[in-house]
C-alpha cells in the first residue's frame, strides 16, 4: 500500500462506508427513527406513561369523592326467633294495637344515599393533590423522554464512531501488512537489519489486538441502541446513516438559565412536590375540623310470605374529633416537616440544575477547542509521516520512527474522531441541561454525510 492511498484512507474516516453491492440493499436506520422507535418501545418509556394514565385515573377518584354516593343493598336472613319484619309503622291506639308482622326469615332490599356537605376541605385538597400528582407525572415522563432521547442519540454516534476508528485500524494494520512485506524484501537484500521486520510484525499484533477491542465495545454499543430502543434481538443486516456536526447558533449562558429555569422538568416536579406538601398540610390540619353529611336510605323488608312492606329515612350526621391521643397533632406536625423537606429539594434542584448547566457549557467550549487542535495535529502528524517514509526510503531513517510516525498519525485521527463525537454528544447534554432536548433538536444538531452510503450493522 503506498502512502497516498494509505493517507487518504486515514483522512476519509469521517465518512462511514459500507460494502458496495449490499448497502442498497440494506434497510436504513437514521439516528430520528431509532429515537421514535425507543420513544414507543422501550418498556421503561411505556411505563412512564402507564404512570400518566394513573394519575388521571386518580384525579377522577378525587372529583368522584365530592358526588353522593348511592349503594344497593340486599340480604336474607333467617333468624332463631321471630323477629319484626318492619318497626311499628303507627302509634298503637288502645283498644286495638297495631303490631308489625314476625317472622324468623327476613328478606331486606334497600338503597342508601351519602352526600358529604362539610369536610374541613379535606376533599378540595385531595383533588389539589391529584391534580399536582398528574402534572409530575407528566414531567416524569418529560423527563424520561428526553433521557431516552440522549441515551439513543449518544450510543448511535458512538456506533458510526467506533466504526470509523476501526476502519482506521483497518488502515493501519493494512499498511504495517506491507510495511512489513516491504521490510522483508530490504531484509533479504542486506539494506535492513532482521530487527525491522520484527518490530513491524509486533506493530501488526498490537494494532490487530487493539482493532478486536475496538470491535468488541462496537458489538455493546449496537446491543444497547437496540435495547434502548426496547428490541430484545438483533435484525440481520441495518445500516445507519452517518452524521457530523452541524453548525448552530450561538447561544449566551444567561439566555439557557432562563430557558432551564422555566423549562427544566427536574424544576418542574420539584415545585410540584412543593405544591403537594403544601396541600398536605391543609390536609393533616383539616383532619381536626368537624365533618357533616348528608344521609338517607330506602328500604323494603318481606317475611317468608314475600310481602314487602317499605320504610324509609334522611337525616344530617355531624362528626367532630374531639380526643385521638394526638394523632392528628402529630400528623400536622409530620405534614409540616415534610413540607420543609420539599422546600429544601426544590433548592437542591435548583442547585443542581445551575451547576449542570455550567458544566455543559464549559464542556462544549472544551469539545470544540479539541476539535480545532485535534483537526491540526491530524494534519501535522500525516506530514510528519510523509517525511519519516521518505528518510526510511533513502536509508537514512529509522523503522522504529516510521512506526511511530505512523502510530501517531492513528492516534490523532482517533483523537479528532472523539472530539468530533465529544462535541455532538455536550451539544445535546446542553441542550437536556437547559430542559430543550426533543427529537426535533437532535435532527438540528447533526447533519448526514450525503456522499456516504452509511454504516453497516451488526
Amino acid at each position: 500500500m503506498t502512502l497516498r492511498r494509505f493517507l487518504a484512507g486515514i483522512l476519509a474516516l469521517g465518512l462511514h462506508w459500507a460494502p458496495a453491492g449490499h448497502a442498497a440493499d440494506q434497510p436504513a436506520l437514521d439516528l430520528p427513527e431509532a429515537i421514535r422507535q425507543a420513544l414507543a418501545q422501550n418498556p421503561r418509556q411505556a411505563s412512564q406513561r402507564l404512570d400518566v394514565r394513573k394519575a388521571e385515573l386518580e384525579q377522577r377518584v378525587a372529583r368522584g369523592a365530592r358526588l353522593p354516593a348511592v349503594d344497593f343493598s340486599a340480604s336474607a336472613t333467617y333468624y332463631g326467633y321471630p323477629t319484626f319484619v318492619v318497626p311499628i309503622r303507627q302509634v298503637p291506639q288502645p283498644p286495638n294495637f297495631a303490631f308489625p308482622p314476625l317472622d324468623r326469615s327476613i328478606y331486606d332490599l334497600g338503597v342508601t344515599l351519602r352526600l358529604p356537605l362539610y369536610t374541613g376541605g379535606r376533599l378540595q385538597q385531595g383533588i389539589v393533590i391529584a391534580d399536582l400528582g398528574r402534572s409530575i407525572a407528566v414531567e416524569r415522563e418529560r423527563l424520561g423522554t428526553q433521557a431516552l432521547t440522549y441515551n439513543v442519540s449518544s450510543v448511535y454516534l458512538k456506533i458510526l464512531q467506533l466504526s470509523a476508528l476501526d476502519r482506521a485500524y483497518a488502515a493501519r494494520i493494512d499498511s504495517l501488512q506491507a510495511q512489513a512485506r516491504r521490510v522483508q524484501l530490504l531484509v533479504q537484500e542486506g539494506k535492513a537489519p532482521r530487527l525491522d521486520l520484527l518490530r513491524v510484525r509486533v506493530q501488526v499484533r498490537k494494532a490487530e489486538h487493539d482493532r478486536l477491542q475496538i470491535e468488541n465495545r462496537r458489538q455493546e454499543a449496537v446491543t444497547l441502541l437496540y435495547s434502548l430502543m426496547g428490541s430484545a434481538t438483533l435484525p440481520d443486516a441495518v445500516r445507519l446513516v452517518a452524521y457530523g456536526a452541524a453548525p448552530v447558533p450561538d447561544r449566551r449562558l444567561a439566555e439557557l438559565r432562563a430557558e432551564a429555569s422555566a423549562r427544566r422538568a427536574e424544576l418542574q416536579i420539584a415545585e410540584e412536590e412543593m405544591a403537594v406538601a403544601r396541600a398536605r398540610e391543609r390536609l393533616a390540619r383539616g383532619e381536626r375540623l368537624p365533618s357533616l353529611s348528608l344521609l338517607g336510605a330506602y328500604r323494603e323488608r318481606s317475611g317468608a310470605d314475600l310481602t314487602f312492606f317499605d320504610d324509609w329515612n334522611i337525616g344530617a350526621q355531624l362528626s367532630v374529633p374531639v380526643f385521638d391521643g394526638g394523632v392528628r397533632r402529630y400528623r400536622v406536625a409530620q405534614a409540616e416537616l415534610a413540607r420543609q423537606q420539599a422546600l429544601e429539594g426544590l433548592r437542591q434542584a435548583r442547585l443542581d440544575v445551575d451547576k449542570e448547566l455550567q458544566d455543559a457549557w464549559n464542556a462544549v467550549g472544551e469539545a470544540a477547542s479539541r476539535l480545532q487542535v485535534a483537526g491540526a495535529s491530524v494534519g501535522e502528524a500525516a506530514e510528519t509521516l510523509k517525511i519519516e517514509r521518505l528518510k526510511y526510503d533513502e536509508g537514512v531513517g529509522l523503522i522504529t520512527d516510521l512506526l511511530s510516525a505512523e502510530s501517531a498519525l492513528l492516534t490523532a485521527e482517533a483523537d479528532r474522531l472523539q472530539a468530533e463525537f465529544d462535541l455532538i454528544v455536550a451539544r445535546l447534554n446542553l441542550l437536556r441541561a437547559s430542559g430543550q432536548l426533543t427529537p426535533a433538536q437532535v435532527e438540528a444538531l447533526v447533519v448526514a454525510r450525503v456522499a456516504d452510503p452509511g454504516e453497516a450493522i451488526p
